[in-house]
């Protein structure tokens, strides 16, 4: 069977057990016995069938307008319900990007992460699919998040998916991972443990990797890449509750979120905003995406240069209080010595800080070599 065929077929399947899903709660609702995550389950499903507009060649070669099924690699719909969904045209597209997203995830909020895809490859442009990968139990809070089970789980199920996909795809299409929080744990797991080998990495937003774990050639073997972004304010990697923020790591490309010139029309802060249409953040993570290094905008702000805004020294309080509450849940040792000193009030990273506040939007264009051996509180969606 050729691959065309193969996805037709996985995505025709899935689509039918979506139709199974949807009528069987839909008879609990009828009867009056579907409980309230049922309901819920049942609009989730629904809006999961509906279809989406698309492109293709009619008979005469003109392209035409059409409505297709959304396509489904695979789908759960029972429990906290998986899902990893193909976004463009998987078997021809010259690029590849697999989103992986963070805590606080289930099937109900996958419309999230699916957007999140679409954005990604939107703005990585032409020849271009996504990969939505969401095929891990997600930590719901806090508590469940300061454990790396779920990582450790899911990290080579991850890895399996890129190994299929290597199958399904243009044989010359590379491929980039995206991961965002807690899924940067996941992303970690399989190319550490899980043998996976994506082109590219892309990190956001990380709660760290290990505690040993310091420098990208510490995970990440050749030919994969470590980009990382960490935008200001945000809490989660300046906590480190996993191990060091990868955005510190010497041989990683830590990517600017605010334009070089000043110029952005959308800032970037905090944990949840990495992927804002119009942003330098998503701008940065689509010329990852299409391999358009050269264009890349780079940074090398340290936290007290991030945070010296007025709810800066609060911002590093509150983080050093959720750190040590965390550290004390994971086990972690206590860092302060190792990764943080006191800067001007405000506790920063012990890297060099670079440069002044005034001076943090100016970033340099990113021509860097690849140097191989370099080395139950709730939460928000990540």
């Amino acid at each position: 069977m050729a691959v065309s065929e193969q996805l037709a077929e996985r995505f025709r399947a899935n689509h039918e057990l979506l139709v199974a899903a949807r009528d069987r709660l839909q008879a609990a609702v009828d009867a009056g016995t579907a409980s309230a995550d049922q309901r819920k389950r049942l609009d989730t499903v629904n809006e999961l069938l509906v279809p989406v507009k698309d492109t293709a060649v009619d008979s005469d070669g003109n392209v035409v307008e059409i409505e297709r099924p959304r396509q489904f690699l695979k789908v759960d719909p029972e429990g906290k319900g998986r899902a990893i969904e193909v976004l463009g045209d998987l078997g021809h597209a010259k690029h590849l990007a697999v989103v992986v997203p963070g805590m606080g995830n289930s099937l109900d909020t996958f419309r999230g992460q699916s957007d999140r895809g679409e954005l990604i490859r939107q703005e990585a442009g032409p020849d271009t699919a996504a990969v939505v990968w969401f095929d891990y139990d997600s930590p719901q809070g806090l508590l469940e998040a300061a454990g790396k089970e779920a990582a450790i789980d899911g990290g080579p199920r991850l890895a399996e998916c890129l190994d299929e996909l290597d199958e399904l795809k243009d044989e010359d299409a590379d491929v980039t991972v995206v991961a965002h929080s807690y899924g940067t744990d996941v992303a970690a797991e399989a190319v550490m443990k899980g043998g996976a080998r994506p082109a590219r990495l892309v990190m956001t937003g990380s709660p760290g990797i290990e505690k040993y774990v310091d420098e990208a050639a510490d995970f990440v073997q050749p030919p994969t890449r470590l980009f990382t972004e960490r935008a200001p304010g945000d809490y989660v990697a300046y906590s480190e509750w996993h191990g060091p923020d990868p955005a510190t790591f010497p041989d990683a490309i830590r990517m600017a979120t605010a334009d070089p010139h000043g110029q952005d029309p959308v800032s970037v802060h905090w944990h949840n905003e990495y992927y804002r249409p119009n942003s330098e953040a998503l701008r940065n993570v689509g010329r990852v995406v299409r391999g358009d290094l050269d264009a890349i905008t780079t940074t090398d702000t340290g936290r007290g240069e991030e945070t010296k805004l007025a709810w800066g020294v609060p911002l590093n309080k509150a983080s050093q209080v959720v750190s040590a509450v965390y550290n004390e849940v994971t086990g972690l040792p206590d860092r302060d010595g190792a990764a943080a000193a006191a800067y001007g009030g405000v506790v920063a990273p012990s890297s060099p800080s670079m440069a002044s506040a005034a001076s943090a939007a100016v970033q340099v264009k990113a021509n860097i070599p690849f140097r191989p051996g370099s080395g139950q509180a709730k939460g928000p969606r990540q």
